[in-house]
């Protein structure tokens, strides 16, 4: 991954008492990653922000339970309502 600039973090406290810690551009503000201190290991790479995302494969719906009537969700992969205690 290559990137200019420093990111800039937001950090929240989820309903679960997680802290998320959310980084973006400081000059446009677009979100880049995020990842759960309670967590370690693991970061979530905004999809939108990759050159080329031809490549991923979704392996997992989180938050199935809020979602778009115009995105179905597929059947066939594993659904959370919400973030699972253990991805």
């Amino acid at each position: 991954m290559q990137m200019e600039g420093e990111l800039q973090f937001h950090v929240a406290t989820a309903e679960s008492g997680r802290h998320i810690n959310r980084g973006f551009c400081g000059k446009c503000g677009s979100g880049i990653l995020s990842f759960i201190e309670e967590m370690p290991g693991m970061k979530f790479v905004k999809a939108g922000t990759l050159d080329d995302s031809s490549w991923l494969k979704i392996d997992s719906n989180f938050y199935s339970s809020s979602a778009n009537t115009w995105s179905p969700i597929d059947e066939d992969i594993p659904s959370f309502t919400h973030n699972p205690d253990q991805v």
